[in-house]
C-alpha cells in the first residue's frame, strides 16, 4: 500500500458524519474519568467514546477522540492524564484497526479486542508511570496496590506491570461490554453510513433493497398479467336461459306477439 491510499484511507475517514460523534465520544469520556478521578475508583473508564468511535469511523478518528480526551481531562481533573494521551491514541489504533478486521461481530473477537487492548494499555501506561511519574501517580486505587506489590516484590516495574494489568483487565472489559451493547443497538441502516460498518452488512442492506424492488416488480408484473387475461377472457352468454326469459309469460316480447295476433284477427 503506498503512502498517498494510506493517507487516502485516513482522510476518508474524517467525514461529515465522524467529525460530528467525535464531541458525542469525547463527552462519554470524559464523564466516565471524571467520575472514576473524583471517587478514586481503581478504573479509569476513559474509552468507552473511543471504543465506539472506532466501531463506526475508524482507528484515527479514534486515535483523535482519545487524544482530545486526555487533553481536557488535564485540563479539568488532573494534569497527571496529559502524558497517557499516548496510551489513549495507541488503544483508539488497535481497536479501530481489530473492529476494521470484523472482530467486533463476533463474541470471541469481542473478548479478543478486550485483552488486546488491555495488554497495549498496560505496557504502555506502566512505562509512562515508571519513566515520567517513578512508578505512581495517585490518580486512583491503584496506585495503593503498587506500592503494596514494591514492598513484597522490591521492583518497581513489575508491580507497576502487575497492578496495571489487573487494573485494565477490569477497566477495560467494562469499556469494550459496554462499547458492544451500545454498537448492537444501533439500526444498521445507520450503521451503513459509517466508514467501518462491515460490507457484509452493507451487502445486506443492498440485497434486502434488490429483494424488496425485484418482489415489488413481481408484483405489478402478476397484477398486469392478471388483468389481460381477465380483458382477453371470452364472455359465455347462455342462449338456452336467455331463450328461456324470452318464451317465459308476461314478458314484453310474449305481449307484442299477442298484441299482433289480436290486430290480424
Amino acid at each position: 500500500m503506498s503512502a498517498q491510499s494510506l493517507w487516502r484511507g485516513i482522510t476518508a475517514q474524517f467525514s461529515t458524519k465522524s467529525l460530528v460523534l467525535i464531541p458525542i465520544a469525547v463527552g462519554i469520556n470524559l464523564i466516565g474519568g471524571t467520575l472514576s478521578s473524583t471517587l478514586k475508583l481503581p478504573l479509569f473508564l476513559d474509552m468507552i467514546g473511543t471504543t465506539v468511535i472506532a466501531c463506526l469511523s475508524g482507528p484515527w478518528v479514534a486515535a483523535l477522540c482519545g487524544l482530545l480526551t486526555n487533553v481536557f481531562l488535564a485540563l479539568v481533573a488532573n494534569p497527571v492524564y496529559l502524558p497517557y494521551a499516548l496510551s489513549s491514541v495507541l488503544c483508539g489504533l488497535v481497536i479501530g484497526y481489530m473492529v476494521k478486521a470484523g472482530l467486533f461481530k463476533r463474541i470471541w473477537g469481542v473478548v479478543l479486542v478486550w485483552l488486546v487492548c488491555a495488554l497495549v494499555n498496560t505496557v504502555t501506561a506502566s512505562l509512562i508511570t515508571v519513566l515520567v511519574y517513578g512508578g505512581a501517580t495517585g490518580v486512583n486505587g491503584t496506585s495503593v496496590l503498587t506500592a503494596a506489590l514494591v514492598v513484597a516484590v522490591k521492583n518497581i516495574v513489575i508491580s507497576v506491570l502487575s497492578s496495571s494489568m489487573l487494573e485494565n483487565l477490569i477497566d477495560k472489559g467494562i469499556t469494550v461490554l459496554i462499547a458492544y451493547v451500545i454498537v448492537r443497538r444501533i439500526p444498521k441502516r445507520f450503521l451503513s453510513q459509517y466508514a467501518l460498518d462491515g460490507s457484509e452488512d452493507q451487502a445486506d442492506l443492498d440485497d434486502l433493497d434488490d429483494l424488496d424492488e425485484d418482489e415489488d416488480e413481481d408484483g405489478h408484473e402478476a397484477a398486469g398479467a392478471s388483468s389481460q387475461e381477465s380483458s382477453s377472457q371470452p364472455v359465455k352468454v347462455d342462449i338456452g336461459a336467455e331463450a328461456d326469459r324470452g318464451s317465459s309469460p308476461g314478458t314484453p316480447a310474449d305481449l307484442g306477439c299477442d298484441h299482433t295476433q289480436g290486430s290480424e284477427r
